[in-house]
């Protein structure tokens, strides 16, 4: 009688768990390291939630009082905004580019061996 095996069949299964072991061990690393990235990706949210909430107080806050500075007569609405519109038009210009200076050759590096005598 003659028995056919499959090619599947011929392999032994201990020559396949080890392989198997560290294709496991990778996932599991590449698991970890996903939920740790995604934990520094919530905590920058917050942060950035919390920096909008600060800034948008600060905001309220400067808004409340240059109000009761215009209503005291101390300030000049038009003459703040056109004040502040300068102040951002700066901010929004790009700096001038300062002139390239010519870069330098670079240094050979000096040989770390002792040179032979003989030659």
């Amino acid at each position: 009688m003659i028995v056919v095996q499959p090619p599947s069949v011929r392999v032994d299964q201990a020559e396949t768990t080890p392989h198997e072991e560290h294709l496991l061990e990778r996932l599991t690393m590449l698991e970890n390291t996903l939920a740790r990235l995604a934990e520094r990706l919530e905590q920058g949210l917050k942060l950035l939630l919390r920096q909008s909430e600060t800034a948008y107080t600060n905001h309220a806050l400067v808004k409340s009082l240059i109000e009761i500075l215009n209503e005291c007569g101390v300030v000049d609405n038009s003459r703040l905004e056109s004040m502040w519109r300068a102040e951002c038009d700066k901010l929004s210009e790009k700096p001038p580019e300062t002139p390239k200076t010519t870069a330098r050759p670079k240094k050979a590096r000096k040989a770390t061996g002792k040179a032979s005598r003989n030659g």
